[in-house]
């Protein structure tokens, strides 16, 4: 999964590619399961002992999160129930439908596709930190203690993200009303993406070879694959993400096209900066050669 990060010569860009990268082998191993709910019940399930983990305890994280009602957080596990990556079931192990009350636990399926993408992420994770094209060692085994760090190190980006589109409404001086409306939104995965997209087109995420400013269809056709969302669906988020100052509306040979503004641009690569740390934390936590642990500790 290299993606050639010695090209990237900031922090901020490579923290980007390796979330960009990220987000594929996620939906190279678990298709149409994209929201940010999806994301932590597979995680909760996986790190489930035979018990298995209560949907109020998974409801509780993603409220607290993303304010996700309970209603939501039960259709996000029949989701995976119905792509056989979770099995449900009551308090006396019998199997039941999804609900409020139920528990949950990782299938056959689930274990092999986390672990698969597990070890993708540690590759991902290894090429971004600087090993480049160095032969790898063997697969690291995805146990409990690296799938956490894993999930830690992605709940403390969600919490940086959160900031940065805090700053960047909190210029709009919008009610509260609205910026609470805008909050909620932009928390989730599809408005962060879009966000992304336009970050790495502009001159914040690239030397230029871009175009900075992207007509709406073309951001329609560049997320089809990632969000599966139709054209007045991504207009809509589109126009949303003007309105909060995120984008400026501009004009392509007489097409609505967008860009990214200088404020939310400044902020968006400052959050990213701002991570890297935290993804060495993590790479020298789970995917540091032993040599190296060993020789850092010794020193």
């Amino acid at each position: 999964m290299n993606a050639g990060y010695a090209e990237l010569n900031t922090a901020d860009r490579v923290v980007a590619r390796f979330l960009s990268e990220y987000h594929k082998n996620w939906q190279n191993n678990f298709p149409g399961l994209n929201k940010r709910a999806h994301w932590h019940v597979i995680f909760s399930a996986r790190l489930a002992g035979k018990d298995g983990v209560s949907c109020r305890t998974i409801h509780r994280a993603l409220y607290g999160s993303y304010g996700t009602d309970i209603r939501t957080c039960v259709e996000r596990i029949h989701d995976c129930e119905q792509d056989g990556f979770v099995r449900v079931f009551d308090a006396a192990a019998r199997p039941c439908v999804a609900s409020a009350g139920c528990l949950i636990g990782a299938t056959d399926q689930l274990r092999e596709c986390f672990d698969r993408h597990c070890r993708a992420t540690i590759d991902e994770l290894r090429a971004a930190c600087g090993e480049g094209e160095r032969r790898f060692p063997p697969p690291i085994r995805c146990d409990d203690d690296k799938v956490s760090a894993i999930f830690q190190f992605f709940h403390a980006y969600d919490q940086k993200w959160r900031e940065t589109a805090e700053t960047v409404v909190r210029q709009k001086q919008l009610t509260p009303a609205f910026h609470n409306d805008a909050m909620d939104h932009l928390v989730t995965y599809q408005y962060w993406a879009i966000a992304m997209l336009l970050w790495s087109a502009s001159p914040f995420g690239n030397d230029g070879t871009g175009s900075p400013a992207l007509v709406v269809d073309e951001v329609n056709s560049k997320m089809w694959d990632t969000l599966r969302l139709g054209h007045l669906a991504i207009r809509e988020r589109v126009d949303n993400l003007i309105r909060w100052g995120f984008f400026s509306e501009q004009t392509i040979k007489k097409h609505k096209a967008v860009a990214m503004t200088p404020f939310a641009g400044t902020m968006v690569g400052k959050g990213l900066a701002e991570t890297w740390p935290l993804l060495e934390q993590l790479y020298r936590k789970i995917a540091m050669p032993a040599a190296e642990i060993v020789a850092a500790r010794t020193a």
